[in-house]
């Protein structure tokens, strides 16, 4: 991260729990946003990079994310495209604690690509890394970090350095050990960041194993990990979920072996389900498509490569 002079992160670990203190307003402090509220619902907020997705979810500003699924399942990887999608437009910073940053930037400059081969030239490489500059920032950290460091992360990165999507992955690595009460009041603390500094925070979370190693099993938000509250107080929950059922049967195609093709034509590779929606009015599904290079299509085809100098 770039830091501004004269603001020491330190400073922001120290007194993060001051920076917390609640403020009261009187009733007519809210008139306008009643008035506005009291025209009906309307779509609002970032979009997810798939059209079709755009009239039924949103990432508003004030909002704390779940994104939750099995191990392997490609969370990360799909979170990584929807920050990259966002990178265009929005200033965001990404903690991502279980991969080097090279590596995180690596996987966003494939996808960016659309390349199928991993095949990626110097000069690509260098277009990539001076769009990320604009407005990706890493936090170089890897392992466990304490959870007031974590939330001193969160209030900087807003506060000091203006950004509207943080990435937290994952909600293991935030330095809560196996306590229940511990978890609850991290997560408390973090929807209060993200409502009161006016960012969006995306955290990043694993999946109970499922009954009887059931491979195939299509998790719901009655199974995140952890204390409840983790999906009770969260403004939004979603899973993402692979499906191996398709994936298995494309692998007996790819080596020539008798397949399931009405399987193989009628489903699609990921689901990204919204389990919660607190301030929209849409829960369901999304089919999704996994490209090689790492993108996920909204329809089985062809990779979308980023237009860098569009985006910038």
């Amino acid at each position: 991260m770039r830091i501004p002079e004269g603001v020491n992160f330190s400073d922001y670990i120290n007194i993060v729990g001051e920076l917390e203190a609640q403020e009261i307003h009187s009733a007519g402090y809210w008139r306008d946003k009643l008035l506005e509220r009291a025209k009906g619902p309307k779509i609002w907020g970032d979009k997810l990079p798939w059209g079709k997705t755009h009239n039924h979810f949103r990432l508003r500003p004030g909002e704390l994310t779940v994104w939750a699924g099995i191990n392997g399942h490609k969370k990360s990887l799909l979170l990584g495209q929807v920050m990259l999608n966002l990178a265009g437009s929005r200033k965001i910073a990404i903690a991502s604690l279980e991969m080097y940053p090279e590596e995180t930037l690596f996987r966003m400059c494939m996808q960016a690509s659309g390349v199928r081969d991993g095949t990626l030239s110097p000069a690509y490489i260098k277009e990539f890394s001076n769009y990320a500059d604009r407005n990706i920032l890493i936090y170089d950290q890897l392992d466990t970090v304490p959870t007031e460091k974590i939330l001193g992360f969160v209030h900087y990165c807003a506060k000091e350095l203006g950004c509207e999507h943080i990435v937290l992955d994952s909600l293991s690595k935030c330095g809560i050990k196996n306590d229940m009460d511990a978890e609850a009041e991290f997560i408390n603390r973090l929807q209060w960041a993200a409502k009161n500094l006016r960012c969006h925070v995306h955290l990043v979370h694993h999946v109970k194993k499922p009954q009887h190693s059931n491979k195939y099993y299509r998790p719901n938000k009655f199974d995140v990990k952890g204390n409840g509250a983790l999906t009770d107080m969260a403004d939004n929950v979603i899973i993402v979920w692979k499906n191996i059922r398709r994936e298995e049967e494309l692998e007996k195609k790819s080596e020539g072996y008798s397949f399931d093709t009405e399987l193989v034509l009628n489903t699609c590779d990921q689901e990204l389900i919204v389990e919660k929606q607190r301030h929209g009015q849409w829960e369901g599904y999304f089919k999704l498509w996994f490209h090689p290079s790492g993108q996920f299509l909204a329809a089985d085809g062809n990779s979308i490569p980023v237009n860098l100098a569009e985006a910038a």
